[in-house]
């Protein structure tokens, strides 16, 4: 089995700074499509750029889902998290 490198990249999308309202992750498909793969990207987005994060922000091989169950307080729109 590969083993998937923990290294992490903070950076910033847009100019947003307002609290963050949800936590989006982006993964990419693995065995043909059947699955999803680590996380690549997570993007902290408050509601008025939680659409862009899904489909902008985040953005093709990955697809985005939220994290339903992630806190947010303490970060900010616009927070990302590349993952190597």
């Amino acid at each position: 089995m590969k083993q998937h490198s923990t290294t992490a990249t903070a950076r910033r999308i847009g100019t947003c700074t307002r609290d963050a309202d949800v936590l989006i992750e982006g993964r990419a498909t693995i065995d043909g499509g059947l699955a999803y793969g680590p996380i690549r990207i997570e993007v902290y987005a408050c509601e008025e750029h939680a659409r862009a994060a899904r489909t902008e922000w985040i953005t093709r091989p990955l697809t985005a889902f939220t994290a339903l169950a992630e806190p947010t307080t303490g970060h900010h729109c616009g927070e990302a998290l590349d993952r190597d």
